[in-house]
């Protein structure tokens, strides 16, 4: 019996497949070809979904060495420990180490951003690198919400213990927290220690 057969292309969920069909009895034609692409799509799907998650993944890990790098570079800068290496500056130790300057100093713009509550480590980890420099660059930028900025300016001050300074910078916003708790919900110690303080002059 001689079988009249259609090729019909079909949607079949996010995916097209392909069935033949007997136009005469209009049942399909199963054929092992049909079951070997069929099992090729599902394979194909579930390695696109493989490699989909392994994308995003590889993406935060980026965005976290990345502000993992901008930490210890600007650590590096601020406390000038390429000095005991024997660099007479910052930029000597980068060029030996084959990192580009511009990018090094991006790094470090995003990174004291972060550190004086311009932008919130957040808006990077969401965004990205490159948008969060052209924010910086151009500050008036309308990319960002007024509530990530913080329209508050930074204290600058200086601490007398290197052990001192070495904790409250590397837990800043544990010391912005523990001043405004003292100032807003400790008086009677902000008190103690004001009195404190001016005992010592």
């Amino acid at each position: 019996m001689e079988l009249h057969i259609e090729i019909i292309r079909l949607i079949m969920g996010n995916k097209w497949r392909f069935l033949m069909k007997d136009i005469t009895t209009n049942d399909p034609v199963i054929t092992n070809t049909d079951l070997s692409i069929e099992q090729q799509n599902d394979d194909s799907m579930n390695r696109y979904g493989l490699l989909k998650e392994q994308l995003k993944t590889s993406f935060s890990n980026e965005v976290y060495n990345r502000v993992q790098t901008m930490k210890i570079l600007k650590e590096i800068r601020d406390n000038e420990y390429y000095k005991i290496d024997g660099y007479k500056t910052f930029d000597a130790f980068i060029k030996d180490y084959k990192l580009a300057k511009t990018q090094v100093y991006d790094y470090l713009r995003v990174a004291a951003a972060i550190e004086d509550g311009v932008v919130e480590e957040d808006y990077l980890l969401k965004h990205g690198f490159k948008n969060t420099v052209m924010l910086l660059r151009n500050k008036s930028s309308k990319t960002i919400r007024r509530s990530k900025i913080n329209p508050i300016k930074p204290l600058r001050f200086q601490l007398k213990k290197k052990d001192s300074y070495d904790f409250y910078k590397k837990n800043a916003r544990l010391t912005s927290f523990i001043l405004d708790e003292i100032f807003q919900n400790r008086k009677d110690w902000l008190d103690i220690l004001v009195d404190q303080f001016n005992s010592l002059k």
